[in-house]
């Protein structure tokens, strides 16, 4: 059970979490309010684009979209959707956690079957 409390606790930090976390890395990567940062990967990846397109960037590209969020914030819609991945990752712990509380045979096998390789025809190669 305590397993279980931890695993809920996870999820429910990864929801609130990952909004801010998104909105860190797009800042970290030299994404801001004042624009692209000199020297930064932002400014390395707004030179290639420039170069690659012949001096122009595209309006909804990566970069534009990506100093829209470090000058501005997510939005509605990006709040929602890193809220969704973070959802995804705090199922993925509940899982996890749900499994370990359940211990060993939790998956339908006993400890002598996995570690032995039994009832697993496929992994009975000492067999071939």
């Amino acid at each position: 059970m305590r397993n279980l409390t931890i695993g809920g606790s996870m999820a429910a930090i990864s929801i609130i979490a990952a909004p801010f976390a998104v909105v860190g890395a797009v800042g970290a990567m030299g994404f801001g309010s004042a624009g692209v940062a000199g020297g930064s990967m932002a400014a390395g990846m707004m030179s290639a684009e420039a170069i690659a397109s012949g001096g122009a960037i595209a309006a909804g590209g990566t970069v534009a979209t990506l100093q829209s969020i470090g000058a501005a914030g997510l939005g509605v819609a990006g709040t929602a959707a890193s809220m969704s991945a973070g959802a995804v990752v705090g199922a993925s712990t509940l899982g996890i956690s749900a499994i370990a509380s359940k211990g060993p045979s939790s998956m339908g096998e006993s400890t002598m079957a996995t570690a032995t390789g039994l009832n697993r025809p496929f992994c009975a190669w000492t067999s071939w």
